[in-house]
């Protein structure tokens, strides 16, 4: 409200904690309001960087995407919900919690998108749902489990970024990169899944090419902030194909989701090589990402 006072922010009746937080006019005159709808649920440094790469996409891509509204996490909020204390967020402090918090709101609310940081299994969520009405949702670092209405709601589909190789049957959960510690692991790989009601346990529709989780000289590092950090070079790339895939589908007159895609394809032999360079400790304290300004987005 101090960035901008015009914004509206609201405590609906009937959901057990959460705001909804609307755009000021005059961060809505540009808005994109054409093609197709895309509802972000995310939250941490990896869903900043997805919510950044649908901004990218909405940009680079007039008139064919159309971001309706942003789910997110508020950690700093007691009564809400989101094992925190299982997930990443326990790694900092209430000062950083909010910084990651704002700042995934404040790249939503200048870009004319409303937030809701509240409840999502209830009939005030139900009833924004119906009204951002989303052909697609992407979901990233999130905390809730979300129900079958929720899935069942967009018409191409509800798919998860998870920061695991999952097809391996690794790191499913809220502790991924606490996996790769405790198997003192030397690669992983992030996945696109369909989201299920059982936690990332939907059908993967793809995953990226290995990437390098030790220090140089293939040291050991227990850091999960660090590794975390590290997973996040393939997520734009990612995103922003399977929007692309979306589209493309909405264009032809298919319907339903998109089942595979081969994500490896998309990287270059130099980008394969960036994912197996060692971790580099000086990269650590990203609060917001954005996507690779090199992204195709071919519709």
């Amino acid at each position: 409200m101090k960035h901008n006072p015009e914004r509206r922010i609201s405590f609906p009746d009937g959901v057990r904690w959460g705001e909804l937080i609307l755009p000021a006019k005059d961060e809505t005159r540009s808005k994109n309001h054409e093609g197709l709808k895309v509802m972000a649920i995310c939250s941490w440094t990896l869903g900043i960087l997805a919510f950044e790469t649908l901004k990218l996409s909405e940009r680079r891509l007039p008139g064919k995407l159309n971001i309706v509204g942003l789910v997110t996490d508020d950690p700093t909020d007691k009564d809400a919900k989101i094992s925190k204390k299982r997930r990443i967020w326990r790694y900092y402090d209430s000062e950083e919690q909010e910084e990651y918090e704002r700042g995934v709101i404040e790249s939503a609310l200048t870009f004319g998108v409303p937030c809701y940081t509240g409840d999502v299994k209830c009939e005030f969520f139900r009833d924004l749902l119906k009204k951002w009405n989303p052909d697609l949702i992407v979901v990233c670092g999130f905390g809730q489990l979300i129900d079958q209405p929720i899935i069942d709601y967009p018409e191409y589909g509800i798919y998860n970024v998870h920061p695991a190789d999952l097809l391996h049957h690794h790191g499913a959960g809220p502790q991924p990169w606490e996996d790769l510690v405790a198997r003192k692991a030397e690669t992983t790989r992030v996945t696109i899944h369909k989201v299920s009601t059982k936690i990332d346990s939907g059908d993967i529709v793809g995953q990226s090419s290995l990437i390098n989780v030790r220090l140089k000289n293939n040291e050991f590092t227990d850091n999960v902030r660090l590794i975390g950090e590290k997973t996040l070079l393939p997520v734009d790339h990612m995103v922003a194909e399977l929007v692309c895939r979306i589209i493309r589908r909405k264009n032809e007159g298919l319907e339903g989701a998109v089942d595979k895609i081969d994500f490896e394809k998309l990287f270059s032999q130099e980008f394969k090589n960036k994912l197996m360079e060692p971790i580099d400790p000086a990269t650590r304290g990203v609060i917001l990402p954005l996507p690779a300004e090199d992204i195709k987005f071919t519709v």
